[in-house]
């Protein structure tokens, strides 16, 4: 059975929300409550597509961001918060974004005109941007790990790189990697004002007015990269394809596309057809393209559109693990499905330096376009070189399949938030959770820390978690703390609406608790106390219901939290829940700490070994996977592993 209650700092949080405040602590008792803020949660921005942001359309930003821009005319060193503060400004707010994608369509189909004139205002051209040598990657799953591995080969040849990635896990400069590190604060700041000042001096000249968040960081980015005269740009687009910003690039040298799922069906379509559509959309007239295996309805849309484009499509099978274990090597990302982006993101560089040693003609140029599925040539990725193995085997990319050890807690931290990565996720979460608890020799519990955002299906994807036997599930928005002092405007979002979030993430510990309620109904229908355990009364809406509980009783006074007090029905499925108002007061309670366990130092073997002995003497080692957002993992990478990009 599922037992479910509230964490005590989240005493008034579903149907009403917390107000962020410099004073109290987001897990005692002094949280500031209230249903009249419409103030905006931190989370992580990510707005890929072509809603374009306007004078006077930024709600309580655009003041903040006018006053930051002012202070900084007057600093001879330009500051990184106030560059981040002044980014937050061209984001639009959500009720913008809600009329603008009532007319979505028609608004996108513009958008890569748009950034051709954000290009040119900021002093570049398509041309510029072509000279780059772009690898251009999509895919619903796998594209920023395929990218990862590709620049970490590409590294191992002695190539300069450059990455653009979305979205950022702590940091926004993280978004623009130069040889696999995020630029460093200067520079971000310095390219940054570069790029604003230009852009705000022209609002009048052609398109007009100034980039949305994700359009405005992908000219930056190519700013940072000519720059910085690197040899190569890894280019991940941020939703879609066809219509995304990073499409504004005419010439890349190849292009590639991981594993499709259905994901922002809103704006992609509900079908796998539909989706591959707009991921093809990146193909360009004579440049190779790879993908790995898809389903062959969406194959069959990769190869239509790959004939329209006239564009070579090849497919890349899956890394045989024998050509790993031949040289005795790991993937640097763990997890099954990396062998899928990691042989595609060989073949993107084996076509790449193809390209560069024949003065820009790729090894495919001549090749024809496949007529059918079955003729669509098949590059498989075998007797690599030693670079390629180094490449993949030193790859590093946070919030996907990572662990983090602190004292007495091992986190997992994964990103899925589709089905099938999901899956994948609790594949791997299984066997290294398992693998670690034979080597502990003591108690070991498990807790689950999780959170999903959009429009995307929960229960499936909690289904598939069951299997894992958490004692705890935590259920939370991606802000980090009540305490506005200690959220970075980096994580700043003016997309979403408190309420919206709120009630996601209520519905999501919802969604839980039915999948053990249901496994368990029979037995509680026989005993006395079930008939005061229903979450709602009947007929009672969800909304009436979220507003009728009274959220500020402790939670060991719910009813569905005492039945282990009021009688011996205990399942060995047995997990409690909880709603939390923050990632901070989520983990305390899921790792049953008073204060957030942090990341140790890289340890020896002696340490882990003493580490393990003293595992022995009766503590208990919590296992906490967290997982359904990149977001919510990169506000758990913040408090636990603050100095990641130092």
């Amino acid at each position: 059975m599922a037992t479910r209650g509230l964490g005590h700092s989240a005493r008034a949080f579903p149907r009403f929300v917390t107000k962020l405040t410099d004073k109290g602590s987001c897990a005692g008792p002094s949280v500031a409550l209230t249903r009249q803020n419409t103030g905006r949660l931190f989370a992580f921005p990510d707005l890929s597509l072509g809603l374009q942001t306007h004078t006077g359309v930024r709600g309580m930003a655009s003041s903040s961001a006018a006053s930051d821009l002012t202070a900084h005319k007057h600093h001879n060193k330009p500051s990184y918060t106030e560059a981040v503060k002044a980014l937050n400004s061209l984001q639009s707010n959500a009720e913008t974004i809600k009329r603008s994608l009532e007319h979505r369509n028609e608004s996108r189909k513009h958008n890569i005109a748009r950034m051709v004139d954000y290009l040119q205002r900021a002093g570049l051209t398509v041309e510029d941007i072509d000279k780059l040598n772009v690898i251009h990657v999509t895919g619903t799953k796998g594209k920023g790990s395929t990218c990862a591995f590709a620049e970490s080969i590409l590294r191992q040849y002695g190539y300069k790189t450059g990455t653009f990635s979305s979205p950022h896990l702590i940091e926004v400069r993280e978004r623009i990697r130069i040889n696999g590190h995020p630029i460093d604060q200067e520079l971000f700041s310095t390219a940054f004002w570069d790029v604003y000042n230009r852009l705000k001096s022209t609002e009048d000249r052609g398109e007009g007015g100034m980039p949305h968040y994700f359009g405005f960081l992908t000219v930056m980015a190519f700013h940072v990269f000519v720059r910085e005269g690197v040899d190569v740009v890894l280019l991940e687009v941020g939703i879609g394809g066809q219509y995304d910003s990073t499409n504004v690039v005419s010439s890349p040298v190849v292009c590639g596309i991981s594993s499709l799922d259905l994901d922002h069906t809103s704006l992609l379509g509900h079908t796998l057809e539909e989706i591959a559509w707009h991921k093809a959309g990146i193909f360009k007239k004579g440049a190779p393209a790879v993908t790995v295996e898809q389903p062959d309805s969406a194959m069959q849309v990769l190869l239509e559109r790959s004939q329209e484009i006239q564009c070579p499509l090849y497919l890349a099978p899956p890394l045989m693990l024998e050509e790993l274990c031949s040289k005795q090597a790991d993937l640097g990302i763990a997890g099954p499905k990396q062998l899928y982006n990691a042989a595609l993101a060989v073949q993107l560089c084996t076509i790449w330096l193809s390209a560069q040693h024949k003065g820009g003609q790729t090894e495919d140029e001549q090749h024809g376009c496949a007529s059918s599925l079955d003729s669509i040539p098949v590059r498989h990725s075998t007797g690599l070189s030693q670079q390629m193995i180094t490449g993949l085997c030193e790859c590093r990319w946070p919030g996907r399949t990572q662990t983090v050890h602190a004292e007495g807690v091992t986190y997992y931290l994964d990103g899925a938030h589709t089905t099938d990565s999901m899956q994948q996720c609790v594949q791997w979460f299984q066997q290294a959770a398992e693998k670690e608890r034979t080597g502990l020799r003591c108690k070991v519990s498990r807790a689950l820390v999780f959170n999903m955002t959009g429009d995307r299906p929960v229960s499936a994807l909690l289904n598939s978690l069951k299997v894992c036997e958490f004692q705890r599930a935590a259920f939370c928005p991606n802000v980090v703390s009540t305490i506005a002092s200690e959220n970075i405007p980096d994580q700043m979002n003016l997309t979403v609406e408190q309420d919206t979030v709120v009630r996601k993430c209520a519905r999501n510990q919802q969604s839980w608790d039915k999948l053990f309620s249901d496994s368990s109904a029979k037995e509680f229908q026989s005993h006395p106390v079930a008939a005061s355990m229903t979450d709602a009364p009947p007929g009672c809406g969800e909304d009436v219901y979220l507003d009728s509980v009274d959220f500020t009783r402790n939670s060991d006074d719910h009813v569905v939290s005492r039945l282990g007090d009021t009688c011996d029905l205990v399942s060995p499925q047995e997990c409690e829940s909880k709603l939390f108002p923050c990632i901070s007061s989520a983990l305390q309670w899921a790792t049953q700490r008073g204060e957030v366990a942090v990341a140790r130092p890289k340890e020896s073997a002696a340490a882990v070994g003493h580490r393990h002995e003293q595992s022995r003497s009766g503590h208990t080692h919590v296992q906490v996977l967290v997982t359904g957002s990149l977001h919510l993992v990169g506000g758990v990478l913040e408090l636990i592993s603050p100095h990641m990009n130092n």
